[in-house]
């Protein structure tokens, strides 16, 4: 089969550039368009290749993504907490956006997103969420306000999907980081500057980590399910851990999403050196072989802490940083300060055990 060259660096800075036109042109009556982005950017990386191709992406695929990406954006926020109002920050210049009654039924009924999802309702709820993306979002995103800037997707032959045009799930996996953090920073700047939010806001320090971040209490409830799998052992250097720290194997900071099986108990010294570096491949080999040997307990314990199970999902993430971190000659964390390249092992490693 042929391969379908990979955008030119002059379509990656034109991609790019329409990216930044989307967000500053576009009009925005809802945060819907930003949460559409990024998910059609993390599906890209879950489902996507680096080269020209295109990619079909089935729309309930886009909905399910909604619902985990507004789950913990509908609990009251600073100052709706502290006095008593528990109103949840408005994400529409209208009425609040219709997604939160999605997530405010399954909420009421199933309590945590882990078992909203193994419940009859999701396919319900997803249905919903699938029809709102279609009618809202998904055929005005690329609208600006006095022309049409059709580059990411259109219309597939294939019912309940749209298609990705040439060349697009290769730019959004390379620029991932990028594109998430802008359609981020947008997303806070429209709260920020909805009227109906002023007498919640408060100090506005942590509003990011509160829409984006990861959830601190969810991720501690993992630290004794990762310990019993890791046999007590810091997963980086294999010396006993005491008191660890729950590190995301591939960095928060290159694919902000909490996958329970990217999440690994490390020494505290261990988790701050290798910081936003990608593993070396001594580490990716040992992470691969406790998710394959593991993966069964660490997905029953994240479903109780109520994290996202997707193990497949955390190693296609895993290939496309490695690929990434590859392809710009990236150094990767050995111990200490130590760092090295990568030496082509890691293909190989992901095929055998992925």
């Amino acid at each position: 089969m042929t391969s379908i060259p990979g955008p030119t660096a002059e379509e990656q800075v034109a991609f790019l550039g329409k990216i930044e036109r989307l967000l500053s042109e576009g009009q925005f009556v809802a945060t819907y368009k930003y949460a559409l982005l990024v998910t059609i950017a993390d599906l890209a990386i879950k489902l996507g290749s680096d080269d020209g191709s295109e990619l079909d992406l089935p729309i309930r695929a886009i909905a399910e993504d909604f619902i985990e990406l507004y789950w913990r954006q509908g609990i009251p926020y600073g100052n709706a907490v502290s006095d008593g109002g528990y109103n949840t920050l408005k994400q529409n210049t209208g009425r609040q956006a219709a997604i939160f009654s999605i997530v405010e039924a399954l909420r009421k009924s199933h309590g945590t997103l882990m078992r909203a999802k193994q419940s009859p309702a999701w396919a319900r709820a997803v249905t919903e969420a699938a029809r709102l993306v279609t009618d809202m979002p998904l055929w005005r995103l690329q609208r600006l306000r006095n022309e049409v800037l059709d580059f990411l997707y259109a219309e597939s032959p294939v019912a309940g999907n749209i298609r990705l045009k040439s060349g697009v799930a290769a730019n959004l996996r390379r620029f991932h980081a990028i594109i998430v953090r802008l359609a981020q920073s947008e997303w806070i700047h429209f709260i920020q500057a909805l009227p109906g939010n002023s007498q919640l806001l408060g100090p506005t320090s942590d509003l990011g980590q509160f829409l984006f971040g990861a959830d601190r209490s969810a991720l501690l409830r993992m630290a004794t399910p990762l310990a019993d799998v890791q046999k007590g052992q810091c997963l980086y250097c294999q010396r006993r851990v005491d008191s660890g720290e729950i590190d995301h194997f591939v960095p928060w900071s290159r694919y902000p999403r909490d996958l329970a099986h990217n999440l690994v108990l490390a020494h505290k010294e261990c988790n701050r050196h290798k910081s936003d570096l990608l593993a070396a491949e001594v580490h990716l080999a040992r992470w691969l072989v406790r998710n394959q040997t593991h993966g069964t307990a660490i997905s029953e314990a994240a479903r109780t802490a109520n994290i996202i199970v997707d193990l497949s999902g955390a190693v296609s993430v895993a290939g496309w940083a490695y690929a990434h971190g590859a392809s710009l000659h990236a150094a990767t964390w050995v111990r200490g300060d130590e760092v090295e390249p990568l030496s082509g092992r890691w293909q190989s490693l992901l095929t055998e055990y992925g």
